[in-house]
């Protein structure tokens, strides 16, 4: 058996863990304005008929269209150029800022931890006449094509790895909620077992921090990004060797100081292995887009069609709470962290929502099986979130590389997009412990 190298440091919650952005506004079928306020934990899936798309500004929250009812946020505009969003009681939400016009970085907490910044573009889709907003996740690296490639071929021969999760503090009780592949054929199964031990240890971390009996000190500033660098990075000399597949991995990022997380609770449903080879044929489906985008001068597009609603853009996975309507009138369901839905068909011109099945959900989620609709926005986060996994999974790929890891590939030395890199923002947590 050969060893891989294990997960670390796997950070935290989507690349959208909060929808109620400071963005343009819509207005519902009943023509009232749809805002955030802090009620839930959940957002609601209400239909719309969005108002023309126009450029964010200070104030309530305001949202594009094909977008949820949120019901979980505070937001606050903060010193300079800053929005905070918070999520319910506990120290969860955003700190978003504008890096340069149509572009915006946001700092992502989860449970009292400093996850991590993406970048997002902001975009216009014009549909039927109708101008409706929304993000796309804007990469910190591309490969060449023939990496792509490469992660689409098959292995020459099967082959058996250890991941080393056993020692993480993720796996006692989050492990067991998955199967890993016995051998692997192709890098998209490697990657796919990697995008669920990263969603399970996510989960883990995400968990409410408790305070602690010392006090919390100011959070020291962060280091300067490396863009070719993931979460799940091991240092050198730190991966178990062949001849050591027990050896211990890394741990994931200690949490602030001042915070604990607690015993867990709330866990994932149980991956199937239905749920699991649609994930897998769905990262093929963001290799290949890649693949395909690699081949073409490297531009930041506007007024293109949402990922979220291209075709073989079906399965997602759920990256916040949200409330979907059951099909009985005035009720809702909750999808949670971790369910899975996949979409049956294309927007709707009446309201503007995009019909959805629950494939894979908690006991105390909608049920599997349930037929339901969600916003575009909503949809295209989930859509983000895993093109940002996906990444991270090449990234590890090329890391990995050798007699401890996946075949030896082509092109594994990516491009840095500068447009990509973000730092966290300093003062996150003080930021989001004051929104009110």
């Amino acid at each position: 058996m050969t060893a891989l190298v294990s997960l670390a440091g796997i950070a935290p919650v989507h690349a959208h863990t909060e929808e109620a952005r400071h963005r343009p506004e819509h207005r519902s079928s009943g023509g009232e304005r749809v805002a955030a306020r802090r009620v839930t934990e959940a957002r609601r899936s209400h239909p719309f008929h969005p108002a023309p798309a126009r450029e964010p500004r200070g104030g309530a929250d305001q949202h594009p269209g094909a977008e949820s009812h949120a019901h979980a946020a505070y937001q606050r505009p903060i010193a300079g150029p800053f929005h905070v969003v918070r999520y319910g009681n506990g120290l969860s939400g955003t700190v978003e800022r504008p890096v340069r016009p149509g572009f915006v970085s946001r700092t992502f907490v989860s449970g009292g931890h400093v996850l991590y910044a993406h970048v997002y573009q902001r975009q216009v889709w014009y549909h039927f006449g109708r101008a409706i907003a929304y993000e796309t996740f804007v990469p910190a690296v591309r490969y060449p094509g023939v990496y792509y490639a490469w992660a689409l071929t098959a292995w020459p021969h099967p082959l058996s790895f250890a991941w080393g999760w056993q020692a993480q503090p993720w796996y006692p009780a989050y492990g067991a909620l998955f199967t890993p592949y016995p051998v692997y054929t192709s890098p998209d199964l490697w990657m796919t077992d990697y995008v669920l031990a990263s969603s399970m240890q996510r989960a883990y971390q995400a968990q409410p921090a408790t305070p602690v009996s010392q006090p919390t000190p100011q959070e020291a500033p962060a280091p300067a990004p490396d863009p070719a660098a993931t979460p799940f990075d091991v240092p050198p000399g730190d991966a178990p060797s062949a001849k050591q597949p027990d050896a211990a991995p890394q741990s994931p990022p200690a949490p602030q100081p001042g915070y604990a997380p607690p015993a867990p609770a709330g866990l994932p449903p149980v991956v199937t292995p239905q749920v699991k080879a649609q994930l897998d044929a769905q990262i093929k489906v963001q290799l290949q887009d890649q693949e395909t985008a690699a081949a073409t001068p490297l531009t930041l597009s506007t007024d293109s069609t949402p990922p979220g609603l291209r075709p073989n853009h079906v399965f997602f996975q759920v990256v916040q709470p949200l409330e979907v309507p059951t099909g009985v009138a005035n009720h809702y369901c909750l999808l949670g962290p971790n369910d899975y839905i996949r979409r049956t068909g294309a927007m709707s011109n009446d309201d503007w929502m995009i019909p959805v099945v629950v494939e894979l959900s908690r006991a105390s989620d909608c049920p599997q099986g349930l037929q339901t609709r969600i916003g575009l926005n909503d949809l295209n986060a989930m859509e983000n979130e895993q093109e940002a996994q996906v990444l991270e999974a090449m990234q590890a790929a090329s890391k990995s590389m050798g007699p401890n890891g996946p075949p030896s590939g082509p092109g594994t030395s990516p491009t840095l997009i500068s447009d990509g890199s973000a730092l966290p923002d300093p003062g996150v947590l003080d930021a989001i412990r004051h929104a009110q």
